[in-house]
């Protein structure tokens, strides 16, 4: 049993999704496998501990790995939601879904960059880093255009699955349901934006506030998420169970 056949064991499903991705198809072993690659090219990036102070220096890269793991899980059970219920069947979302795990690999080394600098601000480790001060800004705007880059191929998929609702027979709910994942991608999408935009009119003036107003931006995923959850459990409570 795969790890997709353990999460559809484990997850309580609503029983309003048809789950048409089911079937195990070579497309989402392939990701899969790439999602492993950008793992193991996150493990492989660390030092070589060949005395103990080295390896100090690699255990102080932990809290780095982690956090760089999670944000690669994140991303995979995306994909993982979106490939269940409807399966890529079609030209198109083929092509998206090779542009998308392309985008996976080539997010590895910012987003190592990125976290290897927080765990060094935030904790205090002395993880060899290359990054001046005036190359902050220019990191939070070179991350930011890849997440968004990523979660923009995860809003088209969704489009592109709304447009072939008769070819997925989607019944109501689910039409609505693929409706409010295209409002979820796009808040996802438009939060790194926004860091973008900050930070990059902001590094002239002041790289250090370009840095950390770029940073805070990221926070505005929780009143948006908060805002989109009620709003989609609202509604969907609203269209009857097909099922009964």
């Amino acid at each position: 049993m795969n790890i997709r056949d353990r999460i559809k064991q484990n997850k309580g499903e609503d029983p309003r999704l048809q789950f048409r991705g089911d079937s195990g198809a070579r497309i989402n072993n392939m990701t899969d496998a790439v999602f492993g690659i950008a793992i193991t090219l996150l493990i492989f990036n660390q030092e070589n501990p060949n005395s103990f102070e080295s390896l100090l220096r690699f255990t102080q890269t932990l809290p780095a790995l982690l956090l760089s793991i999670g944000f690669i899980i994140l991303i995979w059970r995306e994909h993982v939601s979106f490939s269940r219920v409807y399966s890529f069947q079609d030209t198109w979302l083929m092509v998206l879904n090779t542009c998308f795990i392309g985008l996976v690999i080539f997010y590895v080394y910012p987003l190592r960059f990125l976290t290897v600098f927080l765990t060094n601000f935030f904790f205090g480790s002395e993880v060899a880093i290359d990054l001046n001060a005036s190359d902050v800004p220019k990191l939070m705007i070179y991350y930011g255009l890849i997440v968004a880059a990523l979660y923009c191929i995860l809003y088209l998929l969704h489009f592109r699955a709304a447009r072939l609702k008769e070819s997925f027979e989607l019944n109501a709910f689910e039409q609505f349901y693929t409706r409010y994942q295209m409002k979820r991608m796009f808040i996802m999408l438009s939060v790194p934006l926004a860091s973008v935009i900050v930070a990059a009119s902001l590094q002239n003036y002041s790289p250090a506030l370009a840095g950390i107003l770029g940073g805070l931006c990221y926070n505005l995923y929780i009143p948006a998420m908060m805002i989109w959850s009620r709003r989609f459990k609202a509604k969907s409570e609203a269209i009857s169970n097909p099922s009964l």
